[in-house]
């Protein structure tokens, strides 16, 4: 017989942590790629000289930001095709409420973990499964916890994706696409807010 643990993991708590190491990830890439511009760009001044080295060391500055703000603004732009009951970010937490019995719910998070690619899920404790995708040409991988809690008569789903590499802080919205699919995928839900 297993027991449930006293105190499970704070989902909510795991993603918040999460969301604040992605968001020094950031500062620390657009810092590191504008230091990396300036210095570029001071160096092509001084090897050209005068205004038109001022120009080209300009240009290059330029260049190093679009480097970093091109892909920012295209995973932006597909975060938000995915709309649903998860927040933004690499980082997705949604929670909806069901009155679905527990084996539909269940059985409804498995398809649609299976529709996304994900591996079999594994139990955590008597509440929680998690299920994570593999390396591929577009990312490290992702991992997704589901939770399903008793809540005022209802069944609390809490879904939780995020890369399974730490520092991926630029997922052109897949991680609000798999917590948004199962989350949808809950008969009878109702997003928490």
């Amino acid at each position: 017989m297993t027991t449930q643990p006293l105190n499970p993991p704070d989902l909510r708590r795991a993603h918040e942590s999460q969301t604040r190491q992605f968001r020094v990830g950031r500062i620390a890439a657009v810092a590191v790629l504008a230091g990396v511009g300036v210095l570029t760009g001071l160096v092509v001044w001084a090897g050209v000289g005068g205004l038109s080295g001022l120009v080209a060391g300009l240009l290059v500055l330029l260049g190093f930001l679009l480097l970093l703000g091109v892909p920012m603004a295209i995973s932006s732009a597909k975060e938000q095709k995915h709309d649903g009951p998860a927040g933004r970010g690499p980082s997705a937490f949604g929670q909806v409420t069901t009155t679905a019995p527990p084996a539909q719910v269940w059985e409804s998070v498995y398809a649609a973990l299976a529709a996304e690619g994900f591996g079999p899920p594994r139990p955590t404790d008597p509440q929680t499964v998690v299920s994570s995708r593999s390396l591929s040409m577009a990312s490290w991988g992702e991992s997704v916890t589901v939770r399903l809690q008793a809540h005022d008569g209802r069944g609390l789903v809490t879904a939780w994706s995020r890369p399974a590499y730490p520092l991926q802080w630029l997922d052109y919205g897949r991680n609000r696409r798999y917590a948004n699919a199962v989350l949808r995928a809950i008969p009878g839900a109702t997003p928490v807010s």
